[in-house]
């Protein structure tokens, strides 16, 4: 999997985190995520070395870009881009330039998943690959909701810290019903520990 840690560049305390929807979300939905996709497995390895369960691991790639010219010619702005075009806008804004900003991959953290909803007992190995993303323009253009998404915000890192540490997901999405949604999955468990190492959100 991948995960998107997306912050704007005229504000680096906020952080895009949604809300899966039911429609675009068979197994987790309801869940307070940051946006997330499913790669193979053996391309993450690749990007992070053999990452053990429970072990996280900060990366020190090179960055890259989205949305600009040649983004897509390095691993993390490609995967960056297919993440965004799939989940979150029209791929055409990332062509025009509309959406863009500096990228790299910054934590790998390997973790038993299961299925918040109890309907099928499963427990996925799942090795989460952060990307951490500056959005430099476009802010405006992300949705506040999308298939995947019910309910898009801009939220401030220390709130979803905040929510995290008491599993209250509607500290960030107070109109959300409590008995949907919840908030312990590892895509945030990644985000909140990228978020709180000092230097978190520099590129």
């Amino acid at each position: 999997m991948i995960g998107l840690v997306m912050v704007p560049a005229t504000d680096l305390e906020m952080v895009l985190v949604g809300v899966r929807s039911t429609e675009g979300n068979t197994r987790h939905p309801g869940v307070v995520s940051v946006p997330t996709m499913r790669v193979p497995l053996d391309w993450a390895t690749q990007q992070t070395g053999v990452v053990r369960n429970g072990e996280s691991r900060p990366l020190a790639a090179s960055t890259g870009t989205f949305g600009r010219p040649g983004s897509s010619s390095m691993e993390v702005g490609y995967a960056l881009e297919a993440l965004l075009a799939k989940k979150l806008v029209d791929g055409t804004l990332l062509d025009k330039g509309a959406v863009s900003g500096r990228c790299a991959f910054r934590l790998a953290m390997r973790g038993q998943v299961d299925d918040p909803s109890g309907a099928d007992g499963e427990i996925e190995d799942t090795l989460m690959l952060t990307i951490l993303a500056i959005c430099d323009s476009g802010m405006d253009a992300l949705p506040g909701r999308t298939h995947s998404y019910s309910q898009l915000e801009w939220v401030r890192s220390s709130d979803l810290l905040k929510a995290w540490r008491q599993r209250d997901g509607q500290l960030l999405f107070p109109d959300s019903n409590p008995l949907e949604v919840c908030i312990r999955g590892l895509c945030v468990e990644s985000a909140v520990h990228l978020l709180g190492t000092a230097k978190a959100v520099s590129l």
